[in-house]
């Protein structure tokens, strides 16, 4: 908490207007396509940007969990002591992440979720998600797997003259056996996935069309569809992972489209994601077999495995690897997943390479430092430019 109570510099108000920007308080809204008014004040503006961003998605087919004293990623950091028991609503990045950091910490936790293993939904790695998984049951992370929360029952409310103190929580499960389990908890997570903030700012008035469950319809150069003069960034906008690095770069389009005529386009945008749990899971492009079935693609997977890299042997990180999707026959890179200590950096090379056409055995053939873990990423390469050897007779 002492740490996120210092923002960068850049993100507050003397940051902005050092700038030459001007800054508004208050509550900002739409009241023509080309005006915004905030608390009274109109503002006329050529170029709009809405970046209003996201929220945590409650589900409304629970019984109960609308009047349960439930919390989101919003709240969780506010917490002034360490629940005894924690029940997790999801198994995205999110879930996982807080799951395992709050295992860590002494919290009895449970996972529920509604797929067989992790991922599933999303068309991700099987053997990543099977390590992932095992890492946390290792801290004692509880998996409630192919389930379905039916209700959620308020035993006690916290003390409200006592921060530390906690409510008492009952969250009935339905498991795809038929059995109905009971799981109590102090702390009840719900990271069942995001929704944007598009509601009372006036994009009606504003002829700004958008989905409430998706966010603001934009086009390639993140304009909206309906509204040239408006683009949407991060979060609130349509169709664009929902990742923080992703809006940083849609601010580079918006900047260069919007003030300097530009055409930058978001469908050039090569986006990795990478989820914090320890080994970290990062993901690129078609990161597995299932998502290049599911896109109706054929490829190969190159993969590499850390159990005989130097650098994860020494430090005692061998399970993880490195697997690279290639378009089926050549070394066009589709994508990746890496899982690693530090699966984030080792991403990052791919990306670069997806994103300037360079091919896998490009990546193969670039020197790797030694002992380093991304020498799995080169083990990949090597694989395929080993795969067009001939028999020497």
């Amino acid at each position: 908490r002492a740490i996120r109570a210092f923002p960068p510099p850049a993100d507050g108000h003397d940051g902005t207007t050092s700038t030459g920007a001007q800054v508004f308080q208050g509550r900002g809204r739409f009241v023509s396509p080309d005006t915004i008014e905030v608390d009274g004040k109109e503002l006329k503006f050529r170029k709009a940007v809405i970046a209003t961003g996201g929220r945590a998605a409650i589900p409304s087919n629970i019984d109960g969990l609308a009047d349960a004293p439930y919390t989101t990623n919003a709240e969780l950091f506010n917490l002034q002591a360490l629940p005894p028991r924690m029940v997790i609503l999801g198994a995205g990045v999110v879930a996982l992440e807080m799951a395992q950091t709050f295992a860590s910490f002494g919290s009895r936790v449970s996972v529920v979720q509604r797929s067989s293993y992790l991922f599933q939904s999303k068309g991700g790695d099987k053997e990543a998600a099977e390590v992932i998984q095992g890492a946390l049951e290792e801290e004692g992370v509880n998996f409630l797997s192919e389930a379905k929360t039916t209700r959620v029952e308020t035993v006690r409310d916290a003390d409200e003259n006592d921060p530390s103190s906690f409510p008492l929580m009952k969250v009935v499960v339905n498991k795809s056996d038929g059995i109905e389990v009971e799981l109590e908890c102090e702390c009840l997570l719900v990271a069942t996935g995001r929704v944007p903030n598009v509601e009372n700012m006036g994009l009606e008035q504003a002829n700004v069309d958008y989905d409430p469950k998706r966010g603001v319809l934009i086009n390639d150069l993140a304009q909206s569809t309906s509204n040239p003069n408006v683009y949407a960034v991060g979060d609130c906008a349509a169709g664009v992972p929902r990742l923080t690095h992703m809006s940083g770069e849609m601010a580079k389009v918006i900047v260069q489209n919007a003030l300097f005529d530009d055409e930058w386009k978001i469908s050039s945008l090569v986006v990795p994601a990478v989820m914090y749990t320890h080994p970290e899971c990062a993901t690129v492009g078609i990161s597995s077999e299932d998502a290049a079935e599911r896109a109706g693609l054929e490829v190969d997977i190159y993969r590499a495995g850390l159990e005989h890299n130097d650098r994860a042997i020494t430090e005692g990180e061998r399970k993880g690897f490195v697997k690279i999707v290639t378009e089926k026959g050549s070394g066009k890179m589709l994508g990746a997943t890496v899982v690693a200590g530090r699966a984030g950096e080792l991403i990052n090379e791919i990306t670069l390479a997806m994103k300037h056409g360079i091919g896998l055995d490009g990546i193969g053939r670039n020197i790797h430092s030694y002992p380093t873990t991304g020498e799995a990423v080169m083990g990949c390469g090597l694989q395929f430019i080993n795969s067009k050897w001939k028999r020497l007779d």
